[in-house]
């Protein structure tokens, strides 16, 4: 746990959903499409319409980025080597509702061009490797994630009251991604949907830092290995797809958990994707303020980041008291943040708590130490291509070393699908 869960308690969401505080700017987010570089279809200042192409896959054109909504292109920022860092887009009030389109889903093809037209295609990503899949990739199974990986998670069937038979509609869709199954991975208790085919089977895990996480369950059911591929998606990524099978439209919104220690009124509440996270919160901190005097994080307290932006994958924010301090520090994303940093990196000491950090049955410290200095071989040997950052982001938290793994495996993952 993070230093502020020692001091400060975190109080459960109420699982109910009620309508967040008014957005007037949204943004992709280049940290969410890791290796990709972006085609622009606008420029700063271009008006853009929901559902309008912004940008595209520059090695893969198919693979387009959508606006979440109708608006004015406020900014584009890059990263290195013209990644992308943020394309910011201000909401048009009283914009006119998009036009539906007409979705052809009856086959493997066309439901694939559909959703690559609709800009649905990032909703995948695939193991080995963490990125979106290219357009012509085949998954050898799919998961469905609906379990969280904390306990102020939303809960998927809350979430999706009123929503089962789009549910239902999205998760029959993606058999026609794969031949192989199709996993639904929820908690124990009443199943999210019934009336499912055989190739749809129902896996109950926990929800927890470990056994809610994708990797966990890839690791217990399909574990990835050389020429196999599986892909993930999050439940309500499913419930949009077939709400857009059904309609036409993709739905802007998402229900996230607004959590957290800091959090004056802890809830679930409807958003838009990609929300500005300073006008999500507004009055919604304990303090009443913002930064500096409350960390900011999109996603759960283990494996999010301090952030300005509601990331594409998250489906909480975090309200944490900021450290007093901040010094140059080896450490990135939520652990720098919120952890007084060291000058340089401590020793490895091996701990019974390492091993229970990494629920994948590989040589902790082993992997640790060949992320450490980038051996990509070794750690693909060691198991490294069933894992994303978010699963070694308990292992960076109880590590004596005071590195962020996660950051270290995305190098060694980025290194291996170039070569791959």
């Amino acid at each position: 746990m993070f230093p502020w869960f020692k001091t400060e308690r975190a109080v459960a969401p109420v699982q109910s959903i009620r309508t967040g505080a008014e957005i007037g700017r949204v943004a992709i987010l280049g940290v969410d499409v890791p290796g990709l570089r972006p085609k622009m279809l606008c420029e700063q200042g271009s008006e853009v319409l929901q559902g309008q192409p912004v940008f595209h896959d520059r090695s893969h054109p198919d693979v387009v980025f959508a606006a979440p909504v109708s608006g004015t292109v406020e900014s584009i920022t890059y990263g290195p080597r013209r990644t992308l860092s943020a394309l910011v887009i201000r909401l048009a009030r009283h914009a006119a509702s998009p036009k539906p389109a007409s979705v052809d889903a009856g086959t493997a093809a066309d439901l694939r061009a559909a959703l690559l037209a609709a800009g649905l295609w990032p909703s995948f990503l695939t193991r080995p490797f963490g990125r979106i899949p290219t357009p012509d990739a085949v998954a050898d199974t799919i998961f469905v994630t609906a379990t969280g990986d904390n306990a102020q998670a939303p809960d998927a069937g809350v979430v999706l009251e009123g929503r089962e038979d789009a549910f239902g509609r999205g998760i029959k869709a993606l058999m026609l991604l794969t031949e192989g199954p199709v996993f639904l991975c929820q908690p124990p208790g009443k199943d999210l949907v019934s009336g499912l085919e055989d190739r749809i089977r129902i896996a109950q895990f926990a929800s927890g830092p470990l056994t809610g996480l994708a990797g966990h369950h890839i690791h217990r059911l399909h574990p990835v290995r050389a020429g196999r591929m599986v892909w993930t998606v999050g439940y309500q990524d499913v419930a949009t797809i077939g709400e857009w099978l059904e309609t036409g439209v993709v739905n802007p919104t998402r229900v996230i958990s607004l959590a957290g220690p800091q959090a004056s009124s802890p809830r679930l509440i409807r958003t838009l994707a990609g929300a500005s996270l300073t006008e999500l919160i507004a009055g919604e901190t304990r303090s009443g303020n913002a930064e500096p005097d409350v960390a900011v994080v999109s996603g759960s307290p283990v494996s999010g980041r301090p952030a300005a932006w509601l990331g594409r994958y998250h489906q909480q924010v975090t309200l944490c008291k900021a450290a007093p301090a901040r010094r140059a520090s080896p450490n990135r994303g939520l652990k720098a943040w919120l952890s007084p940093s060291q000058q340089s990196p401590a020793a490895l000491i091996p701990t019974a708590a390492l091993e229970r950090a990494l629920g994948f049955g590989v040589p902790v410290v082993p992997l640790m130490r060949a992320l450490s200095v980038g051996d990509s071989d070794a750690a693909r040997k060691l198991g490294c291509l069933e894992m994303t950052e978010e699963d070694l982001a308990a292992l960076s938290m109880v590590s004596t070393s005071g590195a962020d793994y996660g950051q270290m495996l995305r190098h060694v993952l980025d290194e291996l699908a170039e070569d791959a």
